[in-house]
């Protein structure tokens, strides 16, 4: 499976924990096909109501032979009715969209019905800077005894994350900062929740209230430098909108541009 994956995604290095934790560490898969001889894998996914195409692929050798279509249309087929995305399959997923230089895949999904939706990006920030420690009165790395409080924050604004925050509770140290006023959570900003040990960021937020104090920047470069202390030369920011929060706070650059699908109708 692993050769599979290194001969048909070159953008996309994978290692065999990360395969784990991404095919059979989500429990929300809904089918799952392989083409034998091992030369096609197309996994779909169903949760929160979405569904999703999290992968596709197959041989550079044995394409343009119909397997990917018989893939495609069999993961299709597994998922209720209703629009399908590609690769969204938040919050255990490993791309927002497709990379643009899967020239043949974007050609390949267009064909089949899929429509582009919208395009967003990766970023990276050079970890190699420094990253000074920043003191904040109210800002701290969570602790056990916050993941309540932490829980019922997300629960109120972003109910999509609690995924993968919760898992930043099951590192050690917890890759979590956060910034309270008082005893008022005003933000977060985290690590290490999905694709473990890729140098992986986010997410973070700040109550839409109490924007604009300045806490988003320090919760930011805390997680970085922590990510720095684990070896990492850089680190993905991911799935970004506002990738000129991230320039101006710690120098990060558009690395990776991902068109987003859908396939309407069924």
């Amino acid at each position: 499976m692993l050769h599979l994956w290194s001969r048909s995604c070159p953008f996309d290095p994978m290692t065999m924990d990360l395969l784990r934790e991404k095919v059979w560490g989500d429990a929300d898969f809904q089918g799952a096909y392989v083409a034998e001889p091992l030369d096609g894998f197309a996994m779909a996914v169903h949760r929160g109501g979405k569904s999703t195409i999290k992968f596709l692929l197959v041989d550079p050798e044995s394409r343009r032979q119909g397997l990917g279509a018989k893939l495609l249309e069999a993961a299709e087929a597994s998922l209720p009715p209703g629009p399908i995305r590609i690769c969204e399959s938040n919050p255990n997923y490993l791309v927002p969209g497709v990379d643009v230089r899967y020239t043949a895949g974007l050609l390949f999904l267009e064909k089949r019905g899929y429509q582009k939706v919208g395009e967003t990006y990766n970023l990276v920030c050079d970890l190699k800077q420094d990253f000074p420690e920043e003191k904040r009165e109210g800002v701290r790395r969570a602790e056990m005894t916050d993941r309540n409080v932490v829980m019922a924050f997300l629960e109120k604004h972003w109910v999509g994350w609690c995924y993968e925050v919760g898992k930043m509770f099951e590192n050690d140290p917890i890759s979590l900062h956060l910034a309270f006023h008082q005893d008022r959570l005003l933000g977060f900003s985290g690590y290490d929740g999905n694709n473990l040990g890729t140098g992986w960021f986010g997410p973070m937020g700040t109550d839409p209230e109490k924007r604009g104090a300045g806490v988003g920047g320090i919760l930011l470069r805390r997680c970085l430098a922590d990510l720095k202390r684990q070896g990492h030369e850089q680190a993905i920011i991911p799935w970004v909108g506002p990738y000129g929060f991230y320039s101006k706070q710690c120098g990060a650059r558009i690395d990776r541009v991902f068109w987003r699908y859908e396939k309407r109708g069924r």
